[in-house]
């Protein structure tokens, strides 16, 4: 199935605030006592009440991102983001694409939680991080770098300074990379805040924030 795509409906932590709200509700309607329940609803119960306890924690983890993430980054940038979400779109890692895409195919249409287009559009956020590293990365080289050809560098220890891999969103977090691959992740979480920043403030916000490539997780 295809949804037409707007903005939306609610901000994110309202619309997972909502689908948990809706996955207790039809637990507590599906819930019969253990003598009389068939193997195959027992699974289905485990099964919401799984998608319950993942959602439940993307809702403490935005409140840990809007409390202390999100102030660093305006902090260091000077720049106050208009959309806080944006921020949140980037650290959803792929676990949460595999939670809304669950619950989306879960349920009849109109018995979900939330609207189907909301999670739908939830499940593709992971995809959001690399588009916006793009745009980071093409903007910085052909507008703000010497060249197309300079080298982007310290990015990596930009997202340590900030702490991005440390604030991602959802289970994959649990399981924390090495070498190589943390390196490129980190790398593509800073690019796509240095993206966002230029999407939301133009060349103006992305240039003042280039210096910060320079000064380090510490500097």
């Amino acid at each position: 199935m295809t949804y037409e795509y707007g903005p939306p409906s609610c901000p994110i932590e309202e619309t997972l605030m909502a689908i948990q709200e809706g996955l207790m509700r039809e637990y507590r309607a599906e819930l019969l006592p253990a003598h009389r329940r068939s193997s195959r609803r027992t699974r289905r119960l485990r099964r919401i009440r799984g998608w319950s306890r993942e959602t439940g924690r993307l809702v403490s983890g935005i409140g840990r991102v809007k409390r202390e993430t999100l102030p660093r980054i305006e902090r260091d940038t000077g720049h106050t983001f208009r959309d806080q979400d944006g921020l949140l779109r980037i650290l959803m890692d792929n676990s949460t694409r595999r939670l809304f895409f669950g619950i989306l195919t879960g349920f009849p249409e109109d018995a979900l939680p939330v609207p189907a287009k909301d999670l739908d559009m939830l499940g593709r956020f992971p995809d959001d991080a690399r588009a916006l590293a793009l745009i980071g990365d093409v903007t910085l080289r052909l507008k703000v770098l010497p060249g197309p050809h300079a080298e982007v560098a310290g990015l990596a220890a930009l997202s340590d300074r900030w702490e991005l891999h440390e604030s991602k969103l959802g289970l994959e977090c649990r399981h924390r990379p090495t070498g190589d691959d943390l390196a490129q992740e980190k790398e593509t979480l800073a690019g796509a805040v240095l993206g966002l920043l230029y999407v939301e403030g133009g060349i103006d916000a992305l240039r003042a924030a280039v210096p910060l490539l320079a000064c380090g997780p510490t500097g």
